[in-house]
């Protein structure tokens, strides 16, 4: 696959568009016999055309232009943190979701505990990204940008080659950078790593985990040993619900939670 690191080599403007002009401009490259990239991403598509970048936001247009700004900080967080830190090692990867196949305890009564912007906060924590960027980014309307701001470092992003008006099926990444993409790492299996952590310490316990989302027997003792891990880490968090459920012991619904 072909990689173009710097992607300000063929992107000299960025404008966002509302989805039902993303056909349009396709259009336009076809009639035009244009030579192009697009792709398709979680949070938006994106056409690259004589040296401007269209976004396409899935999510609400106005919510997500209103926190775009948080990718230019976040990104500019991470590449001051390698100048000025020491290496960051990545934590070993665990699973993003883990179940307790041997759980059997009828008629238990579920909690669980879910970590507040989970992602975001260990990136502060580490130093990944600064204060201000971290409160910044704690409004309800930028929890979309927030994620997508974390998950692009360094990842860089593939495209399909527009070649005469027509999309190809020929790959390239554009802006990929190991150093970056690392960090994020960090930041996943760091938060996977807390939730193997919570496994052991509840023992048999422990139901399942889910990214960042810890069910587990509900007891006083239990509940506090949770809580005062994930302050230890200096990590908020919400009780989800407490329910009585005589088919807690059925993987099934262990994995429906």
């Amino acid at each position: 696959m072909k990689i173009i690191k710097n992607a300000s080599s063929i992107i000299k403007l960025q404008d966002y568009k509302p989805k039902h002009k993303e056909k349009f401009i396709l259009t336009l490259i076809s009639k035009n016999n244009a030579n192009g990239y697009y792709r398709k991403g979680n949070f938006s598509n994106e056409i690259i055309w004589d040296s401007k970048s269209y976004l396409f936001p899935s999510s609400n247009l106005k919510s997500f232009i209103k926190g775009v700004f948080l990718f230019g900080m976040v990104r500019k967080d991470a590449k001051m943190f390698l100048k000025t830190q020491k290496k960051l090692k990545i934590p070993k990867q665990y699973p993003v979701n883990q179940y307790n196949d041997d759980f059997n305890q009828p008629d238990c009564k579920i909690t669980g505990t879910d970590l507040n912007h989970a992602y975001w906060r260990i990136a502060y924590n580490l130093g990944i990204i600064s204060k201000n960027t971290y409160e910044r980014g704690l409004q309800d309307d930028f929890k979309i940008v927030r994620l997508a701001g974390l998950s692009s470092l360094g990842k860089g992003k593939d495209y399909f080659l527009i070649k005469n008006g027509v999309l190809s099926n020929d790959v390239v990444n554009i802006g990929f950078n190991l150093e970056l993409n690392n960090l994020y790492k960090s930041i996943r299996f760091t938060c996977y790593l807390y939730m193997q952590q919570l496994k052991e310490i509840l023992k048999e316990d422990f139901i399942c985990y889910k990214t960042d989302c810890v069910y587990y027997v509900d007891t006083k003792e239990n509940k506090k040993l949770v809580r005062d891990f994930l302050r230890k880490q200096h990590i908020g968090y919400k009780q989800l619900y407490s329910i009585k459920n005589k088919s807690c012991t059925s993987k099934t619904y262990i994995k429906n939670l």
